[in-house]
Formats: structure tokens, sequence, C-alpha cells
């Protein structure tokens, strides 16, 4: 069973005062039973004064007249020789008495004139209080005359006192407990009040304040957890703004961020680690990490982490949901004592790192090789000259000329990677103004017709009129179509045809986002490209077929100096193809919206 304060207070006080009145009660109950025997005492002296007159008449009468004393005076009455021999007795016949000179209350009476005392009567067999005075006679003896009444008189009114001390002591402990209680309940209402006030605090409402209405050790600790309950509460606004700055920090990051606590589950997963994992933040939680992500390179990572001291690093490849590579950064968590609490993982996405590195070392390898072969044809022929070919004119001649064109050809290659690698790095800035369109294309496919003309390629013009100019730089619009062209002119059989096309797209083409543009199409009836090719055919040194390719004198940069080109003048391209059938390639450039009217 449990006890509040008060009542534990209570216990106590009663048990105080219940054994102070126990003592209260002992003590006095001894002396009223010494005032009781006092009082019987003395009734029983004026009793003896009352009989005194008449102890001649009890020397001659004996017992007759003591049964008639004891009736008047309603005690036992006895008359004793001054040498212990019994006169007279009104119970016992006094003949059979035993001499009662050594009684106390007679041997008293003897020494002192008087005397009484309380015991047990052997004649009667019951307690009495004997009451005995020496009284002197006529004939110059003394007769001792005793008076007795029984005990259990003198009890019943110990009975009396005690129960009326009981009843009294009763009520006084029942009144104390109580108003004990009452003040005990009073005194812990304020502690009542403070638990009440902690519980609330321990859900979490600190707006709650308790009333401060004394100025004692009570009033003090209320003060002194209001005081405690405004600090937490500021500690606590302080956390929860920190809280959400770190939020704010974590879903802005563009690193994935995962916290593993101790036991190995991820507690913690912020927005960019959601995209890169290809996971639910509320799936992941509290999975482990190889239940979320089932990669075995990321559980490998937060081991080592978990393991070591120091930073885990590792590359991860993840196949799903699309394939990428992260970085991966995990440090483990530790107490003051050096034990693991749990991991805190960074995330990078280096797919698109890794991919220019691959098209580094691809495009170092294409120069590489795209440089070598011509050089290699110059060194070869060089030699063969400087050994015996001077000597036939015809012969040496037709060695320069394969020199001088696997040189031109490496002229070609370095003028397009220093024009791309300007255009990359805006180094060549752009002189935009309204260009016709028609004046464009007229000087490509001037510069163009020669070369077709030897195909018996057929270069066909198809422009409006009332074609509004586009917002372009004119020579770097010249040498997109030239590209364009000369790639149609170059994988067009002999006989086919190319056709250069100008127009305004309809509203709603997918070509374009908006109408105020102008579509420039270069169609041919060449050899095509296969459609596994097309997402890479504006790569640099992309080809479908190089040895073809380099038999016909290309670069292997064309479209993609056309490709970012067309970005420089905020464009679009498009290639559209079938092997065997031909190629279609659009270029989209805004159109000179001064000179636009509605169709």
């Amino acid at each position: 069973m449990r006890f509040g304060i008060a009542a534990k207070s209570v216990l106590p006080i009663a048990a105080l005062v219940a054994f102070s009145l126990a003592m209260a009660g002992v003590y006095l109950d001894r002396q009223q039973r010494v005032a009781l025997v006092a009082q019987t005492v003395a009734l029983l002296e004026a009793e003896v004064a009352l009989l005194s007159p008449e102890m001649g008449t009890a020397v001659l009468e004996g017992d007759t007249w003591a049964r008639r004393a004891a009736a008047r005076v309603r005690s036992r009455v006895t008359v004793i020789a001054s040498e212990g021999r019994v006169l007279a007795d009104s119970e016992e016949s006094s003949e059979q008495m035993e001499n009662h000179a050594g009684r106390p209350e007679v041997a008293q009476a003897l020494a002192s004139g008087s005397g009484h005392s309380l015991r047990f009567s052997r004649t009667v067999n019951r307690d009495l209080l004997y009451f005995a005075q020496s009284l002197p006679q006529p004939d110059g003896g003394r007769l001792i005359l005793r008076l007795a009444v029984p005990v259990r008189e003198l009890a019943h009114g110990f009975s009396r006192f005690r129960r009326d001390f009981l009843v009294g002591a009763g009520i006084s402990l029942a009144l104390t407990a109580g108003l004990a209680y009452l003040w005990a309940r009073r005194i812990t209402l304020p502690l009542r009040r403070m638990l009440e006030f902690a519980r609330a605090v321990a859900r979490g409402e600190l707006g709650h304040r308790l009333p401060v209405c004394s100025r004692d050790e009570l009033g003090d600790l209320a003060d002194a957890l209001n005081t405690m309950t405004t600090s937490l509460q500021e500690t606590l606004r302080r956390l929860q703004a920190e809280g959400r700055r770190v939020r704010t920090i974590m879903e802005g990051m563009a690193e994935g961020l995962l916290v593993i606590d101790a036991p190995g589950r991820i507690s913690l997963v912020n927005q960019a680690a959601e995209g890169l994992l290809g996971i639910k933040r509320e799936a992941a939680l509290d999975l482990t990490p190889l239940e979320a992500v089932r990669s075995h390179e990321l559980e490998e990572l937060l081991k080592a982490a978990a393991k070591g001291a120091e930073t885990a690093s590792a590359e991860i490849a993840l196949p799903y949901p699309r394939r990428r590579i992260l970085a991966g950064t995990a440090v483990a968590i530790r107490d003051a004592g050096g034990a693991y609490q749990g991991t805190v993982l960074a995330l990078r996405d280096i797919t698109q790192l890794k991919r220019l590195e691959e098209a580094r070392m691809e495009f170092v390898v294409n120069v590489s090789h795209e440089l070598r072969t011509p050089l290699t044809a110059i060194r070869g022929y060089a030699e063969t000259l400087l050994e015996d070919g001077l000597e036939d004119r015809g012969e040496a001649r037709k060695f320069l000329e394969i020199i001088l064109r696997h040189s031109e050809r490496l002229g070609r290659l370095l003028n397009d990677l220093l024009d791309l690698s300007n255009i990359e790095l805006e180094k060549a800035p752009l002189s935009i103004r309204a260009v016709a369109v028609t004046d464009a294309t007229r000087q490509a496919v001037a510069m163009l017709a020669p070369q077709a003309e030897r195909k018996a390629i057929r270069l066909a013009t198809e422009i409006p009129d009332a074609l509004p100019p586009v917002q372009a730089d004119r020579d770097r619009l010249v040498q997109i179509l030239v590209n364009l062209i000369d790639n149609a002119v170059k994988y067009t059989p002999e006989g086919g045809s190319v056709s250069i096309r100008a127009a305004r797209p309809p509203s709603g083409s997918a070509a374009v986002s908006e109408p105020q543009h102008v579509e420039i199409t270069v169609e041919d009836t060449g050899i095509g490209i296969p459609a596994k090719d097309l997402p890479r055919i504006t790569e640099r040194f992309y080809r479908v077929d190089k040895a073809r390719s380099r038999e016909l004198g290309g670069t292997g940069l064309g479209l993609a100096i056309v490709k970012h080109l067309v970005q420089a003048h905020r464009g679009a391209l498009s290639i559209e193809s079938e092997a065997g059938k031909g190629t279609r390639v659009r270029i989209s450039l805004p159109a000179d919206t001064t000179r636009i009217s509605s169709p």
C-alpha cells in the first residue's frame, strides 16, 4: 500500500501523541490510585473517630457489636488488643482468628498511632484496604480499632477513571491525527502542485508556471523550478531553431547524407540521398543500409568506418534505379570513451565526372590516333623520298602530293580542335545580328558546289522570300551550314541529292518551344545512320564507319562543332536518319523578332 507524505507525516505524530497519552495515563492512574487510597483512608479515619467512644461496649459484646458497627459504617470492623489478640470482628469469629500483632497496619498503629495497608486477606480471601488506629482506654491500656473496605470498591473508581481517560485520550488522538493530517495536506499542497508541474514539463508542456505563495523553502523551490523551466524552454527553443537550421542545411546539400545508429540501422536520410540511392526516406528509416540499398560496396565502407578510427572513403557503383557512381565518405561517431555510437555517410554523385574523365581519356586516345595516322603517312613517304624517291620525279611528285594531303588534313584537324575548344570556352564571342538565311545558304552552297559537282550530286535550296532573318553570327552560321552540307555531300552516293530548306515552324511543333524561330533543314539521300549510333553521332571523333570517314577526309568533329555552335546561338539541333535511306538534320535558330510579321 502506498502512503503519501501527508499520511507518513501523521503516523509519527499520532504515535508520539499516543505514547505521550499512554505515559500520562500510567502516571495519572498511579496518582488516582494514591488519591483514592488516601481518600478512603481519610473516610475510614472519620468512621474510626465515630466508633471510638464505643470501645467499652465493643469489648463487652465482641463480635455482636462489630457486626452492628459494620452495618453502620459499611466496612469490616475489627477490635484488637494491644498484644495482637482479636477481641471482635464483623465477618469472622474473633475467637478463631490468629494473632494480628504482625499485620502491617496494626504494627504501624502500635508504633505511630495509625497505619494502613492494601493487601490480600487470608481470613476472608479477598483484597482489602485496612486502616488501624490506636485508641487509649480509661484503664491506661490501648485498643486497636481496624476498619477495612474491599479493594473492588476502589477498583470501580479506578475503572471509571480509566474509561474516562481512554475515551478522552482516544478523542484527543483522533483530533490530533485529523488536525495533523489537515496541516500536512496544507503543507504538501505545494508539493502536489510541483508534482503535477513536473509531469506537465515531462510531457513537454513548458508554458506552465508554479505560483509562489510563501517565502519559505517550498516557495524557494517553486521559484527555482520556474526559473529552471524558463531556462529549459529557452534552451529547447534554441535547440529547435538549431535543428531547423541543420535540417535546412541537410536538405539543401547537394551531397547525400545518411546517419547510421549504433545498432547499424538508418536513422536519418536527407533529400539528396533519396535521389542518389533511389530510396524513400520513410521506408528506409530503421532498416540496415544493406536492406535499403543492397550494395555490398556501401556495406563494406560502413564496416571499415566502424572498425577504424579514421575516415573511410570508397567509390560505390549503383546499377539501380539508373547506373550511378557515388563517392562515399564515412566517419564513425564515438563518445569520449571511444565507444562506437554510429556512422555519418556523405555521398556525392561522380557519375558525370567519371564520364568526363572517360571522355577526356577517349578524346586523348582519339586525338592521338587521328594525329598518328597522317603523321605516320607523312613520315613514311618522307623517308621514302629521302632514300631513293627523288630520282624518279613522277614518283616523288606523287609522294609529295600525299604528304601535302595529309598535312592539310592535319591542319583541318587542328583548326577544328581549336575552333571547338574556343566555342566551348566561349573564347570566340559571337557577333549576333540579323542574318538573312538566303545569303548564308547561298554562300555555303557556293563553297561546296565543286565538291558536289564531282559526285554529280544535286544541291537544291528552298527558302521563302518572306522568311525573317535569324539572330546569329553570320560567319558561324555559314560554318554550321558548310559542315552540314559537307557531311551530306560526303556520305551521299554519286547521283544523289542534298536539299537545304528553311521555314518558320508551325505552332506546336516538337522541334522548338516557340514559333519565333526559323528552322533550317539539310536533307540528303545518302547512306544514313543506324539507329544505335544516332545518340552519339554529335560526339567528338565519333564515326559510324571510321575507315570510310578517314578515306573521305573527315575529322570527326564537324557535327560536334555544329552542336556547340547551335547551343551558343540558343538554338536546337535534331537529327533523323535511317540506314540506307538518308539523313535529315534540322537546326532551329531564334528569328529576328523585329522583322517578324504575322503569317
